[in-house]
């Protein structure tokens, strides 16, 4: 690849979790005293979808509120996309998650096998993986102090991909505004509670009243 550097690039392909709470990082703290750091009362996190590649040339990231096979499908959209602008043949280092190794994930590499090659590594090698690094330098950097706001939360986390670099970065944002108002779940529309008139599926048992009774001599 070095011989012949505009012909392909080579991504370093991962996922990270990135949690409200601030990530635990080295700090001053005066002696025989324990440093506290604030927290929030419900933590939140979204998943982050990332590759870059070996000579810095690029990175594709993607925001999302979950860790699953669409995100992994949209990244790839993503990289298609890259593709497409660099004109360069992309070998893609993949370790052995589900995301990755779904029927749905399977078809979409498939589909780009022209000019997408997979390499997958040995399973629990993170060691062999630069972007594993790289999430820790984002957490470090981006996730050591309390956002105001989830929208603060997640811009933070914008401004620290971009610091990692590269001469053409893709950074996506797709926390979706339901998780920006706080909820864990895309809303139903429906009001909250148990629906009036609602009937179980199955007969409840009858209810007994116990009676305090003197223990048997």
């Amino acid at each position: 690849m070095r011989a012949e550097p505009e012909r392909s690039e080579l991504h370093f392909q991962d996922e990270t979790h990135l949690e409200t709470n601030p990530y635990l990082a080295r700090t001053w703290h005066r002696k025989g005293k324990q440093p506290t750091v604030p927290g929030v009362g419900i933590n939140r996190r979204v998943t982050v979808f990332g590759s870059v590649e070996a000579l810095g040339r690029a990175r594709v990231e993607l925001v999302r509120a979950a860790q699953d096979t669409a995100g992994f499908v949209r990244y790839l959209e993503l990289l298609d996309g890259h593709h497409q602008a660099v004109q360069r043949e992309i070998y893609l280092v993949l370790d052995n998650g589900s995301a990755h190794t779904s029927r749905l994930s399977t078809l979409a590499l498939r589909a780009r096998e022209d000019w997408l090659h997979v390499i997958w590594l040995a399973k629990y090698a993170p060691q062999l993986n630069p972007k594993e690094r790289e999430w820790r330098y984002l957490k470090r950097d981006a996730r050591a102090h309390l956002a105001a706001t989830l929208r603060d939360f997640v811009d933070g986390i914008l401004v620290g991909l971009h610091h990692l670099g590269g001469a053409v970065a893709t950074i996506v944002d797709e926390v979706p505004p339901w998780f920006l108002d706080g909820h864990r779940k895309p809303p139903t529309g429906r009001p909250a509670g148990r629906p009036l008139g609602v009937k179980d599926s199955y007969k409840r048992a009858p209810y007994r009243r116990r009676e305090n009774l003197p223990a048997h001599t």
